[in-house]
């Protein structure tokens, strides 16, 4: 059954022409990007199954195109379809790639590092590394899962930084729980990277954390001092 044969009123796209995309419900705008469902089987349905069977419309979309195809009714279309709206998510959070990035304040690190932190579901540290002007000259994992004090050496981040030619480092990690705050294992992993940073001559000017919506700084917090 494909959209065109819905009840008028159950039909997502014109709902969202006279009421607004904001308006229409997680299920109604899977529909709209699926089309059709199959045969006795109503995109809506389709659409609030695939929801179910993910956990919701972000881990959907997060979801791997191989396990996406493997629902019923699901063909490569439509699975190229969601795919694509992650994608199209992810550029629309990215900073312009039209213009050099300098890196001046936490809500740069925030803008650089939003586009690969939403939406997920582990913690992922990133180091930027920049040069004498405050550039950016690239942005790398250091690490996924939780930050843990034994998993992350400065060895590591050093070495990393000094393959760059860095001048100064910047870390940046998200909380997938939404919250801001750093734990108690966050400023201790941050000021023992700090500590070498002085001892290596390439300073840890900031950590940014980062959730979907906001960020903090470390540095603006006087967790660590500036260099």
């Amino acid at each position: 059954m494909k959209i065109n044969d819905l009840q008028k009123i159950e039909k997502p796209r014109e709902k969202l022409m006279k009421i607004g995309a904001e308006n229409l419900t997680d299920v109604e705008l899977v529909s709209i990007i699926l089309r059709s469902g199959g045969k006795d089987y109503p995109v809506t349905s389709l659409s609030r199954d695939l929801i179910n069977k993910f956990g919701g419309i972000k881990e959907l979309l997060l979801a791997d195109i191989e396990e996406i195809l493997e629902f019923k009714n699901i063909d490569t279309a439509k699975a190229s379809s969601l795919k694509a709206v992650e994608e199209i998510s992810k550029r629309y959070l990215s900073p312009s790639r039209e213009t050099p990035t300098y890196v001046k304040t936490p809500k740069d690190v925030y803008d650089i590092v939003r586009k690969d932190i939403f939406n997920k579901n582990q913690e992922y540290l990133f180091l930027l590394c920049l040069d004498s002007r405050n550039k950016l000259i690239s942005k790398d994992i250091i690490s996924k899962g939780t930050l843990n004090e034994t998993l992350i050496h400065p060895r590591e981040i050093f070495k990393k930084a000094v393959s760059k030619n860095s001048c100064y480092i910047i870390l940046a990690h998200n909380h997938p729980s939404e919250k801001c705050e750093p734990s108690d294992e966050d400023i201790k992993v941050t000021k023992r990277i700090h500590n070498a940073g002085i001892n290596m001559g390439i300073p840890l000017i900031d950590h940014v954390i980062v959730t979907n919506d906001n960020f903090s700084s470390m540095k603006s917090s006087n967790l660590i001092s500036c260099c």
